[in-house]
C-alpha cells in the first residue's frame, strides 16, 4: 500500500498573494473565464477525500454564503482554538501535534489529502516536511498586497517540476513534486 499524497491545490496572484489583505478573493472571481475552464478542479476534487485548512480560511469559507463545498471529503480545521465550532457536515479539529496528525492521516486508506490553505499553515506544513505535491495556479493579475502564499519563514526547500498548464484565460498551472 502506497502512503497517501498531502497535495496544496491554489491559486495566486502574478506577484504571490492568495488573497487580498481582508481575506476577499474577487480578484480571482473576476478573472474572465468565458468558456468556464475548470482547471482540472474536478479531477483534481475526485482524487481527494479528505480536506485540510487553517481556522481563518475554515471561517472565510463559512462566510461565503454557499453550500459547504467540501461535501464528498473529511474536513479537517487546524486551530489551537479548543472552542471552535464546526458545523459543516464531517468536520473535525486538530490541535496539539498536528504533524502526527497529518502522518497518520497519510498512512490511513483513502484518496489524497488536500491542503486547502491559509497561507501561515501552508508554511507552517511545507516546513514541517508535510507538502508532497504543489499544484499552484498564476493567475495574470498583480495585487500589491495581501495574503502571501509563502509567509513568515519558510525554510529552504526543492521540489522538481513535473507539469506545466497554460489557459487561454491567462492562468499558468505548475504542478511541483518533493524531491
Amino acid at each position: 500500500m502506497t502512503d497517501r499524497k498531502l497535495k496544496l491545490y491554489i491559486a495566486a496572484s502574478l506577484d504571490g498573494y492568495i488573497a487580498r489583505t481582508d481575506g476577499s478573493l474577487d480578484w480571482l472571481e473576476g478573472l474572465p473565464n468565458p468558456n468556464k475552464i475548470d482547471y482540472g478542479y474536478q479531477t483534481f476534487y475526485q482524487s481527494v477525500d479528505t480536506v485540510i485548512m487553517g481556522r481563518i480560511t475554515y471561517e472565510e469559507i463559512l462566510g461565503f454564503g454557499v453550500d459547504w463545498p467540501y461535501e464528498a471529503c473529511k474536513t479537517w480545521v487546524v486551530s489551537q482554538n479548543p472552542k471552535l465550532e464546526t458545523p459543516t457536515k464531517d468536520t473535525a479539529q486538530i490541535t496539539g501535534n498536528f504533524k502526527q496528525h497529518i502522518d497518520d492521516l497519510k498512512k490511513q486508506p483513502g484518496k489524497d489529502i488536500w491542503l486547502v490553505g491559509g497561507g501561515r499553515l501552508v508554511t507552517t506544513f511545507l516546513n514541517a516536511d508535510l507538502v508532497d505535491e504543489m499544484i499552484l495556479f498564476i493567475t495574470p493579475v498583480i495585487l500589491g498586497e495581501g495574503i502571501a502564499l509563502f509567509p513568515g519563514q519558510p525554510k529552504e526547500k526543492s521540489f522538481e517540476l513535473s507539469g506545466v498548464q497554460s489557459y487561454e484565460t491567462g492562468m499558468v498551472g505548475l504542478t511541483y513534486r518533493k524531491k
